[in-house]
């Protein structure tokens, strides 16, 4: 059965944004196993040759966060050089290697490697895959396409949970690599992205990945008007070679970075990595009623499924603003009374209610935040200032995130575990603060606009605006 022209690179996109979110994939089976396999380190039966202690422990939760956030600042130089296709599969390589480290792990410093080298991957996948998906994607259905990032991650978390449960321990690693294999294999045939190409002044290539990622085939295919005229629009922006004024007013540049970074810092605050992480010790204070922590951690990533998938449904049609600030308003209110509940030790009649603040936070956490913080940039950022915030911004929330999780035992026994909550439920009013305040809306807008708004009132703006609206995609944004 043959597709329709129009609908034949929808699907090759689909496709390949599919294939790319295997490594998102497996980056949330990562942290899926983390506490089922915490538990069999300290235990006598422990495949290492001596038994975990606890800062064996704290190091293996957190170890993959550090690598992540020194690998995000980095891939941003690379994706500029090698493109985001190269560093996606130089992502698949590691998390291959990761997983064959744990498989013939025997002691608790090949587990580290096997995690720092998980954590370089995840922090190289989740800089450059939006950028990837942003450059082949049409208008009408980037947004659909990004926030999927956050649906397969969360569905790794869920099977990784299911595994670590369920599945022997020696079998995990060897499901995983085949699961890394496979995205290696299969994104290698994919093309690398025509807006690389571009910059990179590159004509011959630039065509066949704007062929490959439209669907045309052939050479009448090649004749379509609307292929041509995308065709000419990326030419005649090469012809041009205005990628930024000299002088970019320092008002526009500290708010886009102000934002950008208050924007990723404040929902890798929101604490989803680090209930995830220490799911055993937090579930086990009564947080949840009357269930094993297993069951209650896998409930969790269910709802955070859930809500991710529910995201993808609405980023074509709902204000981004909106959103973000209803999801972070709810989780941070919910974070708070939560904090709440576990500072007065509510009764066991009650318990049911922390349960249900619990849900809440996880699920509006994964509703509007998480996806969000990889689709906003697409859209409110040019594409060298994009690459450069977003590395940078992944990196400094991911430093976060590693002391949050790292010192997540300190830090409780000092200000308790409501005191985490209440960081958590700050971290969620900061970004609705933010959106109902300093962030534009960017749905429906150009990126002329949103400059405007932030300061940049010269004629021709960062954008190459020069460059007629032709093509099916916004060349200004690049």
């Amino acid at each position: 059965m043959c597709l329709p022209k129009d609908l034949k690179g929808a699907t090759i996109q689909r496709i390949a944004t599919i294939v790319g979110n295997i490594l998102c994939l497996n980056f949330g089976i990562m942290l899926g196993i983390t506490p089922a396999h915490m538990r069999l380190y300290m235990d006598e039966q422990t495949p290492l040759n001596h038994i975990a202690n606890v800062d064996d422990v704290t190091w293996i939760c957190s170890s993959v966060f550090i690598s992540a956030a020194l690998s995000a600042v980095f891939s941003g130089y690379l994706v500029e050089k090698i493109g985001p296709k190269g560093v996606l599969l130089l992502s698949g390589l590691l998390q291959i290697s990761s997983w064959f480290c744990m498989h013939f792990a025997f002691d608790i410093l090949h587990i580290y490697s096997s995690r720092i080298m998980a954590g370089m991957a995840a922090g190289a996948a989740l800089t450059a895959l939006p950028i990837f998906i942003t450059e082949i994607a049409e208008e009408n259905n980037s947004g659909a396409l990004i926030t999927t990032i956050e649906q397969w991650r969360t569905m790794g978390i869920l099977i990784g949970f299911l595994l670590g449960q369920h599945l022997q321990y020696d079998y995990v690693a060897v499901v995983a690599v085949c699961i890394s294999c496979a995205f290696t294999i299969l994104f290698s045939f994919s093309q690398e992205s025509p807006y690389f190409y571009m910059r990179r002044g590159d004509v011959p290539r630039l065509e066949k990945s704007l062929r490959w990622f439209r669907g045309v085939r052939s050479i009448d295919d090649r004749n379509r008007p609307e292929f041509l005229c995308e065709l000419g629009g990326f030419k005649s922006n090469m012809e041009t070679c205005v990628i930024a004024q000299e002088h970019v007013p320092c008002v526009y540049l500290c708010k886009a970075t102000l934002c950008t970074l208050v924007l990723f810092v404040g929902v890798q605050l929101s604490g989803i990595y680090v209930i995830l992480a220490w799911s055993d010790l937090i579930l086990m204070n009564d947080v949840f009623v009357n269930c094993p922590t297993d069951i209650s951690a896998s409930i969790l990533a269910l709802v955070q499924f859930v809500a991710a998938t529910i995201t993808v449904w609405l980023a074509p049609v709902v204000r981004r603003r909106m959103l973000l600030f209803v999801s972070a308003l709810t989780c941070g209110f919910a974070s708070i009374c939560l904090a709440i509940c576990v500072a007065l030790e509510v009764k066991e009649e009650l318990r049911w209610f922390a349960s249900i603040l619990l849900l809440l936070h996880v699920f509006f956490a994964n509703l509007g935040m998480y996806p969000l913080i990889s689709l906003l940039p697409s859209e409110m950022l040019a594409s060298k200032l994009r690459v450069t915030l977003t590395s940078v911004s992944w990196g400094f929330s991911w430093l976060i995130t590693f002391i949050l999780v790292h010192y997540f035992q300190s830090f409780e026994s000092a200000i308790g575990l409501h005191g985490y909550f209440i960081i958590f439920g700050v971290g969620c009013v900061s970004i609705a603060l933010l959106a109902l305040f300093a962030l534009p809306e960017t749905l429906g807008k150009s990126l002329e606009e949103l400059q405007h708004r932030w300061g940049y009132g010269s004629e021709s703006g960062i954008s190459k605006n020069n460059v007629p609206q032709i093509g099916q995609i916004h060349l200004e944004r690049y």
